[in-house]
């Protein structure tokens, strides 16, 4: 008798889609290192995720008036990306393990391409909008 069973294939980011998924700001590096972790049923890392997360983007606000204004925005862009690619490297699967894997596969580009846009919209709402509120309350000067 032939076995007709088959093992669904979970789609995961590789650390290069993590990477670019960061360019969605501080939201696109914490989701694609979150939703990895989710994928891979890592409980206890999900959850340090989006502690951490959060911690970083209030971390980010509070710090945000306080960067010399020569230090261009790429440079944390750029800070985001790397950051995501060395964790994802560290404690996701690589490219040749996901491939070798009969578990995982690839999430699309186009997929995370448009979770990074809207990533960069929600880090832009979530970073943007409380330090506006914060400069309109006289919290922080110009």
């Amino acid at each position: 008798m032939v076995n007709t069973q088959h093992t669904a294939i979970t789609r995961i980011y590789s650390p290069r889609q993590v990477a670019c998924g960061a360019l969605g700001g501080p939201v696109g590096l914490i989701y694609f290192l979150w939703a990895n972790f989710a994928i891979m049923k890592k409980k206890n890392h999900t959850k340090l995720t989006a502690v951490l997360g959060v911690v970083f983007i209030i971390g980010l606000i509070f710090s945000a008036p306080f960067v010399p204004p020569n230090i261009p925005g790429l440079a944390f862009t750029a800070l985001y990306v790397v950051l995501a690619y060395l964790m994802s490297r560290k404690f996701h699967l690589d490219n040749n393990e996901i491939i070798a894997s009969s578990e995982y596969t690839f999430h699309s580009s186009f997929r995370v391409f448009c979770i990074t846009v809207i990533c960069f919209w929600a880090s832009y709402i979530v970073v943007a909008g409380p330090l506006h509120l914060l400069y309109s309350i006289g919290f922080f000067t110009v």
